[in-house]
């Protein structure tokens, strides 16, 4: 009950009605109507993720994410050359994946120097969706397979996967609505759905202490040269979060902004 109304729910709802906003909006651009579906698509994923979170299965969860995340990289493409949307559209499979295949997409991504990827060389965070959807001697932290019944912070998984994604595939939508030069004025900036930004600074923070839970310990150790006391690994978590910077409003024009 508590879920039901609480800030998740109230942002992914924002989230779900603002995607199906800018999908009707894509379908009457001519420029992009042709990729109204993928949309639709994000929104699917998301859905699956959120049911997936509620039930226990994080994997689900990690891998609707993934796809999230190759949408993301096409959408942004997208805004940097139109064009390329139709290239993309024709292509066989095998001119798909050399034109088209993340990597190729991080690169011309980094040239441009676009967000988060105008420094990214490789991408930790595809990589380890991959590693966890792939199979593996190791279990992944944050993905294990098979529903999950134990209660922590593990539960939030999901919902930080959920928003750091929805985030990034905002600032693609907000990129080629500037592109194509539509301006949508019923339709607000990714930076402007409040209800999504504050669920998303809030699952940042329980992110921020499963990491540090995580790795912290035994980096205290190695300082410490001694087993840490539970006190000081939570000093440490807390250092950690005050560290966090958590500015929602990044626009997408030159580059500037880092979802």
């Amino acid at each position: 009950m508590a879920l039901l109304e609480g800030a998740r729910l109230r942002g992914l709802e924002q989230l779900l009605g603002h995607l199906d906003m800018v999908a009707a909006a894509f379908g009457k651009e001519s420029r992009l109507q042709a990729i109204e579906f993928l949309i639709h698509r994000a929104s699917r994923d998301f859905e699956t993720a959120v049911e997936a979170t509620l039930s226990g299965y994080p994997s689900v969860a990690v891998d609707a994410m993934r796809d999230v995340m190759e949408i993301e990289l096409l959408v942004l493409d997208f805004a940097l050359e139109l064009n390329r949307i139709e290239a993309w559209l024709i292509a066989d499979s095998a001119t798909r994946w050399r034109n088209f295949r993340p990597a190729v997409l991080r690169d011309r991504l980094r040239e441009m120097g676009i967000g988060r990827y105008k420094d990214l060389v490789a991408d930790p965070d595809y990589r380890a969706h991959s590693e966890a959807l792939h199979v593996s001697p190791r279990v992944h932290p944050a993905a294990p397979k098979g529903v999950q019944t134990e209660t922590g912070l593990l539960d939030d998984a999901g919902f930080w996967e959920i928003f750091e994604h929805g985030r990034r595939l905002l600032f693609a939508i907000d990129g080629i609505r500037e592109s194509a030069g539509a301006t949508w004025r019923e339709i607000p900036a990714g930076p402007d759905l409040l209800k999504f930004q504050d669920a998303w600074a809030r699952t940042q923070q329980m992110q921020e202490m499963y990491l540090g839970l995580l790795i912290l310990p035994e980096q205290l150790q190695e300082r410490l040269g001694r087993e840490p006391t539970p006190e000081e690994v939570l000093r440490a978590v807390l250092k950690r979060l005050e560290r966090q910077e958590l500015d929602p409003r990044l626009p997408f024009a030159g580059g500037s902004g880092n979802p």
